[in-house]
């Protein structure tokens, strides 16, 4: 009897010590995320230097289509923002200061604007914007955005800790019928000072199947 309770006292003393590990495990896992957002959170905006580069890979999932596209910084302008060389193709576009992509001339109502600094957990703000669609109609998008954490976020270009943010809203065309809802997640990583994947899903008056794109980062080069 006496070896019976000692089995069984030996058998809570280990369950309790693995229960012990595992939520010493679970505290230090928990340390190391609040130790990475705090590192992270509140985000100023980025400083680029001339020979920054990113190349992305697009895809659309319901066609199956891809391309890769290179941007690179050529100059630096005194209010932040930047200028970029588009590669295939020679064209240029403009890298405001908070990181988001406009067309040459355009105004900050240009698609993407889903970037606003600081970055800080939590925090809420409008994007409003207009892009141009393959058809060549413009296309108005107005979403609410939400920065909502720090997550570890895998990429062809490796491994990044990001702040992640979500929208969610309506897109409309200019004229005519047509539009609804959307929604659109954002992976920005400060030490590449880019959005490193975004995940885009839009449906036609909130029915069908959602019109879905992906764009990630697969290989980069940023001076300090």
């Amino acid at each position: 009897m006496k070896a019976i309770e000692s089995m069984r006292s030996s058998v809570q003393i280990g369950s309790w010590a693995a229960v012990c590990l595992l939520a010493a495990g679970f505290n230090a896992s928990a340390s190391f995320a609040a130790d990475a957002e705090s590192v992270l959170l509140p985000q100023d905006v980025p400083h680029y230097r001339v020979g920054d580069n990113w190349t992305y890979l697009w895809s659309d999932l319901l066609s199956g289509q891809s391309k890769t596209i290179t941007q690179t910084v050529t100059s630096v302008h005194a209010d932040g923002s930047a200028s970029l060389l588009i590669a295939p193709g020679g064209g240029r576009v403009e890298l405001t200061p908070e990181a988001n992509v406009i067309p040459n001339g355009a105004d900050q109502h240009a698609c993407g604007i889903a970037l606003h600094f600081p970055l800080r957990t939590g925090a809420h703000y409008e994007a409003d914007c207009q892009a141009v669609g393959a058809a060549g109609a413009t296309v108005l998008r107005r979403a609410q955005c939400e920065v909502e954490e720090v997550e570890t976020i895998k990429t062809r270009a490796g491994s990044f800790s990001a702040i992640r943010i979500r929208m969610t809203g309506v897109w409309s065309p200019q004229s005519g019928a047509g539009g609804g809802p959307m929604t659109e997640t954002l992976w920005y990583a400060p030490s590449v000072k880019r959005v490193v994947r975004e995940e885009f899903q839009g449906r036609m008056a909130g029915k069908g199947v959602p019109a879905t794109t992906a764009m990630e980062l697969a290989h980069y080069a940023v001076k300090p």
